[in-house]
């Protein structure tokens, strides 16, 4: 690699790895084909007038056509903007316009929401949906023409895109308003990316990836591209599986099929992988060869990077009952990577607890906690404070937004809104949202441990607490769960008085109320969307959450 760009990742796979496959649907390119068709989508780009600077939306599932788009676009010099499809109509639009997409690539496989979209922009070019989908008009720009009547030759502009260059926009999921976006440059979008392969590779977790991995990214690449995946990958020389729009069903066969030993997700959609899983283990229990997808003894090892929201105790047995080993991460729009779980030295029940909750910085990574008069809290392992973070990649603020920057981009530090404890030995566990905790009698106290509680009980899918007002305390936890029928409140009770008399929980955190909800709701990120849940619920925050 001549310099920290992205398309040197792409050219440099090409050279050391040209037989390894990238695979997407019905396709099978190696790298060294793939590397081909960037060039000429490129050069075809570059007749369309794309060139330096130019902002282009993409809006596609993660295929082979928004791997090349992310490096062609970068080879000219042009910002790729990863459009979130799963955002409100209103939102999306107000994405796009606010980030001055100037071209649109949509996926014909969105249907009448994408041809709604095409009709408010008027520079389109339409990825083919290999199910027969249809591409309007008639007369409209078809990706894979665009690749096919490319040449094979390296733009001009290839040489002169710098490390410093703005490479891709993306946005928050807008829970709390407008989604608020991010500008990183090609050396940041690297440098994060390809810490995480290395802290994988350096760190004892349950999520090691290598040149040997076949990998199959389950995190969209509108969402931080994937988490990295679509430049690590190729750096590290793996087989790269990209599921275009496979259900959890689907998802499953792919592993089999392509022997996928890595993927990353959301553990809303580890759950529903292990759920597929569970009725066919079953059967593998009963059959002559045995072995289960994530066993030793099976076929292959299936590692899972995941984040985005606390992993519970209850969906960490079950991935382990599975055989599926995994290490979660710690990051978002706004700061990128910063830490994954480790386990080093820890066995058995030890180990399966570290690696649901102690973070381990990546290097270069600076993290502190602290208090509401902005004081270093201990390192104690126990006391509550802010998590402020500073890393190389960090920007330095929302883009076009200088009023929501302010007071959270700090002097080269980015204030988290995450409650957190730090521990002697430098690694730390977040407790909660800043906004999410409960804060009852002055004291705080941490959702998400209750919600790990709660997920144990047979038959609970998934939990949440929020905080409802309260005259006396302040404030006090409501717990509200998604569970079989079967599930009474007499149960999950004496669940959560079993955790008190062992020491888990406070008697004081133990929810007041207990709701029962057929589904809980879900944000475009896969998380539970606890502002929506407490709107539905009728609660209104007094605002202490947000002034720690």
């Amino acid at each position: 690699m001549h310099k920290w760009v992205v398309h040197e990742v792409l050219a440099d796979a090409a050279y050391q790895y040209p037989l390894v496959e990238v695979v997407s649907g019905g396709h099978r390119y190696t790298y060294a084909q793939e590397y081909e068709r960037v060039l000429r989508l490129a050069n075809s780009l570059q007749k369309l007038g794309i060139a330096q600077g130019t902002v282009v939306g993409v809006m596609d599932v993660n295929s082979h056509r928004y791997l090349e788009l992310k490096y062609a676009l970068s080879m000219l010099g042009a910002v790729i903007h990863t459009i979130n499809f799963r955002l409100p109509a209103e939102d999306l639009v107000y994405t796009i316009q606010h980030a001055k997409d100037e071209w649109l690539f949509l996926w014909a496989g969105f249907g009448d929401g994408a041809i709604r979209l095409a009709a408010l922009f008027p520079q389109v070019v339409w990825l083919e949906d290999e199910n027969g989908g249809d591409i309007p008009p008639e007369h409209a720009l078809v990706f894979e023409k665009l690749v096919a009547t490319g040449q094979v030759v390296e733009p001009p502009q290839a040489s002169r895109v710098d490390e410093t260059d703005p490479y891709s926009i993306f946005y928050t999921t807008g829970t709390t308003g407008r989604p608020k976006g991010m500008l990183y440059r090609h050396r940041d979008m690297l440098m994060a990316s390809l810490q995480i392969a290395h802290h994988l590779a350096i760190h004892d977790t349950g999520a090691r990836v290598d040149a040997e991995s076949v990998v199959m990214p389950l995190i969209p690449f509108f969402h931080i591209h994937g988490w990295g995946v679509p430049f690590f990958a190729p750096y590290l020389g793996a087989k790269l599986v990209l599921p275009e729009r496979a259900n959890a069903k689907e998802q499953l066969e792919l592993i089999r099929q392509e022997e996928v030993t890595w993927s990353n997700m959301v553990p809303t959609q580890l759950q529903m992988l292990l759920t597929e899983m569970s009725p066919q283990m079953e059967q593998s229990q009963h059959a002559p060869s045995g072995g289960d997808l994530g066993s030793e003894q099976g076929r292959h090892v299936l590692r899972v990077l995941t984040g985005g929201s606390p992993l519970s105790t209850g969906l960490a047995k079950r991935a382990a009952e599975a055989g599926v080993t995994y290490a979660l991460i710690y990051g978002g729009s706004d700061q990128l990577g910063t830490s994954i779980t480790t386990a080093a030295g820890l066995t058995g029940a030890q180990r399966l607890s570290r690696l649901a909750t102690r973070m381990t910085p990546f290097p270069m990574v600076r993290v502190e906690v602290r208090d509401g008069d902005n004081h270093l809290v201990p390192w104690d392992g126990a006391s509550l404070g802010e998590m402020w973070v500073q890393s190389p990649w960090l920007p330095t603020g929302y883009l076009h937004d200088p009023e929501r920057s302010r007071g959270v981009y700090k002097d080269g530090w980015f204030r988290s809104g995450d409650l957190a404890v730090r521990y002697p030995d430098g690694s730390f566990y977040v407790a909660d949202r800043v906004k999410d905790a409960v804060k009852s009698g002055g004291e705080w106290i941490a959702t998400s441990v209750i919600e790990a509680v709660l997920s144990e009980v047979p038959g609970i899918q998934a939990a949440a607490v929020v905080a409802a007002p309260d005259e006396r305390w302040g404030e006090r936890p409501v717990a509200v769960v998604q569970a079989d029928p079967r599930v009474e409140e007499a149960t999950v009770r004496a669940h959560l008085q079993a955790a008190v008399t062992s020491g888990r929980l406070a008697k004081f955190w133990v929810p007041d109320r207990i709701e029962f909800v057929t589904a809980l709701p879900i944000t475009s990120a896969g998380k539970i969307h606890k502002v929506q849940l407490r709107q539905n619920l009728g609660l209104t925050s007094q605002g202490s959450i947000d002034t720690l």
